[in-house]
């Protein structure tokens, strides 16, 4: 199978210079296609970093089938011996690695699978790519009628605009053995694309922390939830909104504004200091208090306030020490109706000190240790209402199939409490302007094995992915975007495993 190859400039060595030039890992090249394209046409090549070489990906337009969809691209090397891909295309999230996105509309389409839970496409397992190449076909639930393209998030890369079209779709490819573009081999098989039971489609919600975690957004489609910082509200045992509330009472009325009307939820929310009767008492009044600012800023007769008090009896994190009892002291409001306008979040404050190591995201930061690492984002990019950030991260030694990789990189905790996880080794960096910070869009996909509610971000699922010495490879994920800033800053808090750093001054792209 012919293919265009985008060969990475490599760095190497061990010294504190600056990281990779943007010439070292290039991005997704588009191809030069008519308006409408054919099913085989080549759409985007995307050059990715895997089992210690560079392999293309070759995008196919989507296929509509049915109420499906039919994603097809290759795997293309130009190496003598197959590449292995580890978990790089799958593993234990099978099937949620590669996803389409349609991030106006917040959603994010999962691969189909059978009525065993198994994915349905060919081939089955993506764990290697033969010398010939490799064909992949996935199946997607079709978006509405009408629409022209979905975003295609990929290990390492996202493309924008991946054209949907009605064609037949193309042929399988072969297992190992044939080249792909030959459609031929001898276990290359028909996709039977009536054997999906289910494909997935989830909303995408995001959380954002404004006016230095004083006002905390989880938001989706359909709720909006805000979460006012006792602290700014009240001092300690009060219900007297201080001076200080009024900016944080204007932004949640804002947020709920922007949404169609309904019956607003007004709960307050203390610590475990004291005794539980006291402290229900002070939760209602400080429910009723901010209620009482709301009404000054909203319309009542189309946003019913209905404040409440839960006490100490609903912590979001353990009441264990002083910084979580501050997160406990809270007031939160919810909003169940349609976003009618989008509401800007806007960057304010100056950025908090960081503990850890700082550079601008052209330089990167260095990590000593068992391995060497230069952590490093050259620019952010706008997709639409959103912001697409690319981790690159480079192995400044010469160890080659090492059993250390860069997998901690999931330096948040779960904004949710302690009932929800993600995976061990997401792709968790905060990206803040001033002392606003965003974090990855993400969505609900069921429960783990303890029973805890697991979600998965709109990026890299799995950075614990093979670097050889030299090598750069890339990782992204898509975040809300923050007002009408020119740079913005990223940063890996402080969590278990994770070393944390901070990368300042990256422009924010068209």
């Amino acid at each position: 199978m012919a293919a265009a190859l985008a060969v990475l400039a490599l760095v190497a060595g061990c010294t504190g210079d600056a990281g990779p030039s943007p010439e070292a890992n290039p991005g997704p090249a588009a191809v030069e296609e008519p308006a409408s394209p054919s099913a085989e046409a080549v759409v985007e090549r995307v050059p990715l970093v895997v089992g210690g070489t560079e392999i293309t990906v070759e995008v196919h337009p989507l296929v509509r089938a049915g109420e499906h969809v039919v994603l097809t691209y290759d795997l293309v090397q130009e190496g003598t011996e197959r590449v292995r891909l580890g978990t790089r295309f799958g593993g234990n999230l099978e099937g949620d690695y590669v996803r389409l996105a349609d991030v106006e509309e917040k959603q994010v389409y999962l691969q189909g699978v059978d009525a065993a839970g198994e994915v349905v496409g060919e081939p089955g397992t993506v764990d290697h790519v033969p010398v010939e190449g490799l064909r992949v076909q996935r199946v997607f639930a079709a978006p509405p009628a009408g629409t022209e393209a979905l975003g295609l998030m990929l290990p390492g890369a996202y493309l924008e605009s991946v054209p949907v079209i009605d064609a037949d779709v193309p042929a399988p490819g072969a297992h190992d053995g044939a080249s792909p573009a030959a459609g031929t081999g001898p276990d290359a098989e028909p996709l039977d694309v009536d054997a999906v039971a289910d494909a997935p489609v989830h909303g995408l919600e995001s959380f954002t922390r404004e006016l230095g975690g004083a006002v905390d957004v989880l938001e989706s489609t359909e709720q909006v939830q805000i979460s006012l910082g006792g602290d700014v509200l009240f001092a300690s045992s009060s219900f007297d909104l201080t001076p200080e509330a009024v900016a944080v009472v204007d932004a949640a009325a804002a947020h709920l504004s922007s949404r169609e009307p309904g019956v607003v939820d007004v709960v307050g929310h203390t610590d475990d200091v004291g005794d539980d009767a006291s402290n229900q008492v002070l939760s209602e009044n400080r429910a009723r208090a901010v209620a009482d600012a709301l009404a000054q800023r909203i319309d009542t007769s189309a946003y019913e306030l209905r404040p409440s008090g839960r006490g100490e009896a609903e912590p979001l994190v353990p009441n264990s020490n002083d910084e979580n009892r501050a997160t406990n002291r809270r007031v939160v409001l919810t909003l169940t109706s349609q976003i009618t306008t989008q509401t800007q979040v806007e960057a304010t404050g100056e950025l908090p000190e960081f503990d850890g190591p700082v550079a601008t995201g052209e330089e990167g930061v260095l990590e000593e240790g068992a391995r060497t690492w230069r952590y490093t984002a050259p620019a952010v990019q706008r997709v639409g209402d959103s912001l697409l950030v690319t981790l690159e991260v480079t192995a400044e030694d010469d160890e080659v199939d090492s059993g250390i990789q860069p997998g901690a990189l999931s330096g948040f905790w779960s904004y949710r409490g302690e009932g929800s996880v993600v995976p061990q080794h997401v792709l968790g960096l905060t990206l803040m302007s001033g002392s606003t910070a965003v974090y990855p869009y993400d969505y609900h996909v069921g429960s783990d094995s303890r029973g805890k509610e697991l979600w998965h971000t709109l990026g890299e699922l799995s950075t614990l992915q093979r670097v050889d010495g030299g090598e750069t490879i890339r990782f992204v994920a898509l975040y809300p975007s923050i007002g009408d800033v020119d740079t913005v800053t990223l940063q890996l808090n402080k969590a278990l495993g994770a070393r944390p750093f901070r990368l300042t001054d990256i422009p924010v792209t068209d």
